[in-house]
């Protein structure tokens, strides 16, 4: 059996990846951490997490799947280089499973991994916007999308994502494994836009001035 590799950088979220891993691991599929170097990285949780291997010692014939978790600094991680000259090693390695969450399809897409491919993730639409190489156009709101050999998910369908990597890999799993499923992923739930800080600004000014003045307003709350 091959090896799962598992791509670490800058404050990324283990958790949106941990129901993955850890199964893969209990059935006995091999774990790969490869990074940029081999210093210690630390993830948005708080933990240090030291790699395996760099980048450049990974052998992709060793591994049949690439697993990126999501990412809490993306910009910094983004103008890395040694990120994308990684992930471009992968275009003409359709054999092997990609598997990003959350805000991490942005890599494939600087990579050039996803042109012309349909994906989804945790993305504002203003960074859609922003950054021409992630094509909006192909966007999807939805939590996870699968086209061929690659597969992008919203950071919400953790449990989703996890059971689509390991069915791929043959791994028959209860739909229940992780925990009851989301049924219904409607577009709002999907859709994330920014607000700016003045924004956010007037909205606390706003309410602590009505819960000051007019109280009613929050009484039932309350007694709720």
């Amino acid at each position: 059996m091959k090896k799962t590799a598992v791509m670490i950088y800058r404050a990324f979220c283990m958790q949106e990846i941990s129901c993955l891993t850890d199964w893969m691991v209990g059935l006995g599929k091999l774990m790969i951490v490869c990074a940029a170097d081999r210093n210690p990285v630390k993830t948005e949780e708080g933990f240090t997490v030291l790699p395996d291997l760099c980048y450049e010692e990974l052998d992709l014939d060793e591994i049949d799947c690439l697993i990126l978790p999501g990412i809490a600094e993306f910009p910094e991680v983004l103008k890395d280089r040694r990120q994308l000259d990684f992930l471009a090693r992968f275009k003409d390695r359709s054999d092997i499973l990609i598997a990003a969450i959350s805000v991490s399809p942005v890599l494939l897409g600087a990579a050039g991994l996803l042109e012309n491919r349909a994906y989804c993730g945790g993305f504002y639409q203003e960074v859609l916007e922003d950054l021409p190489f992630m094509q909006k156009a192909n966007f999807r709101f939805e939590p996870i999308v699968e086209q061929d050999h690659i597969i992008t998910a919203f950071g919400g369908a953790f449990r989703e994502f996890a059971l689509l990597v390991m069915q791929r890999f043959d791994f028959d799993l209860p739909k229940n494994t992780f925990g009851p499923l989301e049924e219904h992923w409607s577009k709002d739930k999907l859709t994330f836009t920014m607000e700016s800080e003045a924004e956010r600004n007037y909205w606390e000014t706003a309410l602590a001035m009505l819960k000051h003045e007019c109280p009613q307003f929050f009484e039932l709350s309350d007694k709720a």
